[in-house]
């Protein structure tokens, strides 16, 4: 199978799965009484509402980053700005992903 097939099948598999972690989480916390450090430390020191945040905030970066590169494709291929613009969007992405990892870990480990 191609890449591009892969990426089109993700992305009409993933996005139910979004749409319930979204409805999930927008339940959790509007029964959150108040949104100060206390009671958001107590919501992620539950490893469900962790592990099911984490996964909702992996697959809409996943699902994102092909539509943005998608787009980048549609719109900048083969100008000279497009490798440029790609290696700045990793980098995003990139420091996207280190930032959840150091979230995930204030969590689980302190």
């Amino acid at each position: 199978m191609k890449l591009e097939t892969l990426k089109w099948l993700y992305q009409r598999a993933s996005t139910p799965f979004i749409l319930i972690l979204f409805v999930w989480l927008f339940c959790n916390a509007y029964e959150i009484q108040d949104y100060n450090h206390k009671t958001i430390n107590v919501f992620f020191k539950n490893y469900y509402n962790l592990v099911f945040f984490v996964i909702f905030i992996l697959l809409s970066i996943f699902h994102t980053a092909i539509e943005v590169f998608h787009a980048i494709n549609d719109y900048f291929s083969e100008t000279k700005n497009e490798k440029i613009i790609k290696y700045l969007v990793k980098i995003l992405y990139g420091i996207i992903f280190l930032s959840i990892l150091f979230f995930i870990n204030k969590f689980i480990f302190l």
